[in-house]
């Protein structure tokens, strides 16, 4: 049942949200966030049942959840509380300045859920088609989210995420179906599309077959996740549409289409050592070029978008170094960059509502609150892997498991990305709130005649936006405090993985 909730409530919320926040504009955004606090508690639950008892199932075994479906989705859903409740501010200000009808509020917090609702049944689904069903279904709800506003850059952006994102999802269902193709005689009819029965026949397939199926499944799902050379829709998706939608795109969404990845792949890796390698180049290409792209960013949400895509590629190495080391950190890193990555995005939210622009530069050019100033500061140090911070640990882990794996290589590049990465993130930091509005010699007789001009007065911050960003705050301090029961949820989804590994 409480696989059911999770997708049943936000998708219910939804269609209350719309139905009744269109008659009655007071409760608009009161039944998302209370909707969205509800899915958060039923993956919580989720997680702590899975945990105490094992693996479930529900609906003839086509819903399937174990430790690492539960924390998947309870990373999903506290995510989209957290952007669900700072939109609630976000956008009563735009309602109220004129930038955005009243009308459009009940549609986008319907099409929010909606999307949280599609995100969770990816995780909990065992359904191998399903599964592209559901990752294709968050595809269609992001991107009108990314098209909200209607400016003719947000509608190219839209345009290009529904483009690219379709044709590369219509490549993993083609991986998909030949899988299940090479299951059907060993389990027959529609045993052969769920993922545990696959598990239990992986090892008779042909082994050309499985590199032909899971290759196009990498490639496929790779490009929702934002893999190189993937990526192209990602930064404008992320720069053109609301700041919590930028928040779930990165912190959720990329996230969604790796778990569908690491469910399929990891299947085939025994025997299969190319699958591995592949994905530990692909993912050593993507997270060097996302920060060398990153690097000469001056919009600031553009930059944490290529940070994404390289954060990405630590994932994806883990996982290709199929070790427990390996699938540790990813799946770490996975919980950490959903965590720092989405508050970031809020953080630039906050910056666009206070000054109206995200160009670094004219940034610099205002005083910030402190306590932003801090909240960007500890996510920037955190997804850089400084210590003793969550990034650190996750990926200290994947550093290992590339180490014990002899990939000396790919430690280096992973290294070599993390100290781009720092150098990256706090540039943007101090230009942002550490810089002091310079004025040339010539400059100083007229300023001292006239006061200091509107840009460099302190910019004023919604409470509310501000909570949900110092509660991520929190949140990520607290997960890089290597707590015993997070270690543990960690340990049983790598166990997870794993088990899938070692054919069930």
């Amino acid at each position: 049942m409480l696989m059911l909730w999770l997708i049943g409530v936000p998708a219910l919320a939804a269609i209350l949200e719309y139905a009744l926040g269109r008659r009655a504009p007071v409760v608009t955004g009161k039944i998302a966030i209370v909707g969205a606090a509800c899915t958060f508690g039923f993956a919580l639950d989720l997680l702590r049942s899975v945990l105490q008892h094992g693996a479930v199932s529900a609906a003839a075994n086509q819903l399937r959840a174990d430790a690492l479906s539960a924390l998947v989705a309870s990373v999903v859903s506290c995510v989209g509380f957290f952007a669900i409740a700072y939109a609630y501010p976000y956008l009563g200000r735009e309602v109220r300045e004129g930038h955005l009808a009243a009308e459009k509020l009940p549609a986008y917090y319907a099409l929010s859920l909606t999307f949280v609702s599609t995100m969770t049944a990816v995780t909990v689904t065992n359904n191998i088609i399903m599964m592209y069903v559901l990752v294709e279904a968050t595809t269609l709800a992001s991107a009108l989210l990314v098209t909200f506003y209607g400016t003719p850059k947000a509608l190219e952006a839209g345009y290009k995420y529904l483009l690219l994102c379709s044709v590369g999802i219509a490549i993993g269902l083609l991986g998909c179906v030949v899988l299940y193709a090479s299951a059907v005689p060993f389990v027959g009819g529609i045993k052969g599309m769920e993922i545990s029965e696959i598990v239990r026949v992986a090892h008779n397939f042909p082994p050309l077959t499985v590199l032909v199926g899971t290759l196009l499944v990498i490639i496929g799902f790779g490009s929702k996740a934002g893999f190189v050379p993937f990526h192209a829709w990602l930064p404008d998706a992320h720069s053109q549409s609301p700041s919590p939608v930028s928040a779930m795109l990165s912190g959720v969404t990329l996230k969604v289409a790796l778990y569908a990845i690491a469910r399929i792949a990891t299947i085939f890796y025994p025997g299969h050592g190319a699958l591995g390698i592949f994905c530990i180049v692909l993912g050593a290409v993507t997270m060097l070029f996302g920060i060398i792209v990153a690097f000469n960013q001056t919009d600031l949400k553009r930059m944490l978008a290529y940070s994404s895509v390289s954060q990405i590629g630590y994932i994806l190495m883990g996982l290709g170094l199929a070790n427990y080391l390996g699938f540790y950190g990813a799946t770490y890193h996975l919980l950490n960059h959903a965590l720092d990555k989405s508050m970031l995005f809020l953080c630039s939210g906050v910056l666009l509502y206070a000054c109206g622009t995200t160009n670094m530069d004219e940034l610099g050019k205002r005083k910030h609150s402190a306590l932003l100033a801090i909240c960007f500061f500890i996510g920037a140090l955190a997804i850089s892997g400084v210590p003793p911070l969550n990034g650190f640990w996750s990926k200290f882990a994947i550093y290992t498991a590339a180490a014990q794996a002899h990939m000396w290589w790919a430690l280096g590049v992973a290294m070599f990305t993390s100290m781009l990465t720092l150098a990256v993130l706090v540039r943007a930091g101090y230009t942002i709130f550490l810089q002091e509005p310079e004025h040339g010699s010539e400059d100083v007789a007229h300023l001292l005649d006239k006061p200091e001009p509107d840009a460099v007065v302190d910019a004023p911050y919604p409470a509310g936006m501000m909570a949900a960003i110092a509660a991520m705050c929190v949140l990520i301090v607290i997960s890089g405090m290597n707590l015993r029961v997070l270690h543990h949820a960690i340990d049983q989804s790598v166990q997870a993985l794993l088990h899938q590994m070692a054919g069930g």
